[in-house]
């Protein structure tokens, strides 16, 4: 197991491209992680003799060993992330992760209804916006909280899709309301994270969608759930997805509001009986 100077420079590089420290820090455990397994394994070198075989055989170990789907899932994508780095430094031949397929993490329901301390726990993972991607992240939280957005609901908005008023705002989804959109309002807390990510993106007036990466480019259905499940792990929740915000948000409107019909137009549901899983 020699070779672990990689692991530093990959550091190096994690920090160069601007990931958010959160991102890091677990990025690097994950390799970590994967490293030690390895201790029990056949492989002569890390990283040059890792196969795809081997990290299949690690994705099953994790399963064995209770993981969710969204941590495995972001420990593949972990791996994938440092071999593609380790191909740029000449260290490894091929990217043994990427033929590893993830799991689905829509299989069935979230494993809790995360409560108002996990809440809490969650929004501290990512702090109060020290940085553009943490304003970012944070914002996207509170949108996915408050309001129950779909991910792909998310990607989609444009800045215009939103109207900050002093205190509670509005965000339009969909963008026309005759063709099925809505409009969902959001409280000054969501509010406020948002002038502060607009305060970061003045100068990006070119860039539409309201949530970008560093390069400028919209964020994916796929990185969005992966910063979910990265924060969430930062804050020790188990088996968080993005999908479990949504159901949050619909389990508290429900217990507040006691109107099926009006939390499942807040969801884009096409009609009531679709809310009936978040009675339990």
């Amino acid at each position: 197991m020699a070779e672990f100077g990689v692991l530093a420079k990959f550091e190096e590089y994690l920090v160069e491209v601007g990931l958010a420290p959160a991102t890091i820090v677990n990025y690097l455990a994950d390799v970590r992680d994967f490293v030690g397994w390895l201790d029990n394994s056949q492989v002569k070198s890390f990283p040059a003799g890792v196969r795809t075989d081997h990290i299949r055989r690690y994705c099953q170990a994790l399963r064995l060993q209770g993981r969710c789907a969204s941590t495995i899932n972001r420990r593949l994508q972990a791996l994938r992330k440092f071999y593609d780095f380790a191909m740029q430094q000449g260290v490894s031949l091929q990217n043994p992760a990427r033929d590893v397929e993830r799991l689905d993490e829509q299989g069935g329901a979230p494993s809790h209804i995360l409560t108002a301390d996990e809440v809490r726990e969650l929004l501290r993972a990512v702090g109060n916006g020290q940085n553009s991607i943490m304003r970012r992240d944070r914002a996207i939280l509170l949108l996915l909280l408050k309001t129950g957005l779909k991910v792909s609901e998310l990607v989609d908005l444009r800045i215009d899709d939103v109207e900050l008023d002093v205190g509670n705002g509005y965000v339009f989804v969909g963008r026309d309301l005759e063709s099925g959109g809505r409009c969902l309002a959001i409280d000054a807390e969501v509010c406020a994270a948002l002038r502060s990510l607009m305060r970061v993106r003045a100068s990006k007036e070119e860039v539409r969608h309201l949530f970008v990466n560093r390069q400028g480019r919209p964020l994916s259905i796929r990185s969005v759930q992966r910063l979910v499940s990265s924060y969430a792990e930062t804050a020790g929740l188990e088996g968080v997805s993005a999908h479990t915000l949504r159901y949050t948000f619909a389990h508290d409107a429900l217990e507040e509001i006691q109107d099926p019909a009006q939390v499942a137009q807040m969801l884009g549901l096409r009609d009531a009986s679709g809310i009936q899983r978040y009675l339990d």
